[in-house]
């Protein structure tokens, strides 16, 4: 059987399939997405966030470095619970210092009491009993104030243009209070970078946001994993 003969005999056969067929048309329909739009933290205040990202559970000695128990423990300290709790406005940015940003070298641990050094199994609430003058709890009150923007920064459309820096004042007035953000190339953000028209005192520490957009009661949330700062502490 050549192969004329095969092509022929597949035509036929098709032919005779085909017209045995009695499928009707697939009926139209609309789609719907199935996307969450709700937002889960817009019943909780900023403060109500941080305290349910702060388990106190240590493993080996540490806390999660991705979780806010010293946060916490430092806002405690700082007596700044209606800061973080307030629904006067919700005008606010707050950068969230992860327990990471506290515990390293030019860390907020080092930063307010001049040691990085932290004992396995010391809580959060005992480390930050070495915040023990005036001078030191006024250190570790500015350094929050220095976290919290008196602006709601969503990323878009606050940050219209991409690789431009925006700047914002925080609760420290003046000059000295403020920080940029900006979007860059690759949709980052990135605050107080190498091109902010800020002091090298702040330009020399740059930092990427770990994760944005907690869109909480009172304000909105960045996460980071060092602190920031215009001038030094």
């Amino acid at each position: 059987m050549n192969i004329k003969i095969l092509k022929l005999i597949g035509i036929v056969s098709l032919t005779v399939l085909l017209s045995n067929c009695n499928l009707g048309l697939q009926e139209e329909f609309d789609f719907e997405p199935e996307a969450l739009t709700e937002n889960p933290f817009e019943n909780m205040t900023a403060l109500e966030w941080i305290e349910s990202r702060s388990p106190g559970i240590m493993t080996n000695g540490t806390y999660n470095v991705n979780e806010f128990d010293y946060l916490l423990a430092a806002i405690k300290k700082a007596g700044m619970e209606n800061e973080y709790n307030q629904t006067v406005t919700k005008e606010r940015t707050y950068l969230l210092l992860n327990n990471n940003a506290f515990t390293g070298s030019g860390d907020v641990i080092q930063i307010v009491t001049g040691s990085a050094f932290v004992p396995l199994n010391q809580t959060a609430e005992e480390t930050m009993n070495r915040v023990d003058t005036p001078v030191k709890l006024e250190k570790l009150k500015t350094v929050l104030r220095y976290h919290i923007v008196t602006t709601y920064i969503l990323q878009v459309p606050t940050l219209f243009n991409r690789d431009t820096d925006y700047l914002f004042q925080t609760l420290i007035s003046g000059d000295d209070g403020l920080i940029a953000f900006k979007r860059n190339v690759i949709y980052q953000m990135v605050i107080n970078s190498s091109t902010a028209p800020l002091p090298l005192t702040a330009t020399s520490e740059f930092e990427n946001v770990l994760s944005h957009n907690y869109q909480f009661l009172n304000g909105i949330g960045h996460v980071i994993a060092d602190p920031v700062r215009n001038k030094p502490y």
